[in-house]
């Protein structure tokens, strides 16, 4: 691990572009008032790094979902945020698109659970769980979908039938979706809707929010679904 903390993220621009210009690399970015982090990692950690000096890119992600990191840098300002590069990673050169991505979220994961950063959201690297989006990401999200085939073979549903489908099977019950400590990670409008941004079937949530299955273990992590309770 690289222990160089490079302080206020304002003053080291020209360092950063003249370092890590098209390196690919997994990050830390420190809060240098009360010492919380993140880790994440990029193909292009100058990019990256360009990216979080842009404020105008931070508020449209923001506005895409909740995101930790992006609130601390608004709350507390480049001048008390450092950055620390953990590792740069070299690809061989026939290594393909999908070989390269998984050393990175392999590499990135090992830092995660050896530093449990506190504003990651997603302890999972590469996983989108437990961020809440909003109300218009969710919908772009469902339509990116529409025209693909669902989970019966040959099946291309429209959003006419998506919606008749929804009504009828109850799929448009807003759906609940918590980690084993019952923490509540995120809610969705509809089964439909948690599943598509989830990865996981429509079925294996809908088994777990009707009590016929208690849990729903995803990629080593635990997940549990229910019905929204109404107030």
């Amino acid at each position: 691990m690289n222990n160089t903390l490079h302080k206020n993220l304002s003053l080291i621009k020209d360092e950063f572009k003249l370092n890590y210009h098209k390196k690919t690399g997994i990050y830390q970015l420190v809060n240098l008032i009360n010492n919380n982090t993140y880790v994440g990692s990029s193909v292009d950690l100058n990019r990256r790094f360009t990216e979080y000096l842009n404020p105008l890119y931070l508020s449209r992600n923001l506005k895409k979902g909740n995101s930790a990191i992006i609130n601390a840098l608004f709350k507390y300002g480049y001048t008390n945020f450092g950055i620390r590069i953990l590792e740069t990673i070299e690809f061989e050169p026939n290594q393909s698109k999908s070989e390269r991505k998984s050393i990175i979220l392999t590499k990135e994961q090992c830092f995660l659970d050896l530093i449990k950063p506190e504003y990651n959201i997603n302890k999972t690297a590469g996983s989108n769980f437990g961020r809440i989006y909003s109300d218009d990401v969710r919908i772009k999200m469902s339509l990116a979908k529409i025209g693909k085939v669902g989970n019966k073979k040959g099946a291309i549903l429209s959003e006419e039938s998506r919606a008749l489908f929804r009504e009828k099977s109850g799929m448009a019950s807003s759906i609940t979706m918590l980690n084993e400590n019952r923490e509540v990670l995120s809610v969705f409008n509809s089964i439909q809707i948690a599943s598509e941004i989830t990865g996981i079937s429509r079925n294996r949530i809908s088994r777990c929010a009707r009590g016929i299955r208690n849990k729903i273990v995803e990629k080593g992590n635990i997940y549990i679904f229910e019905y929204t309770k109404k107030e």
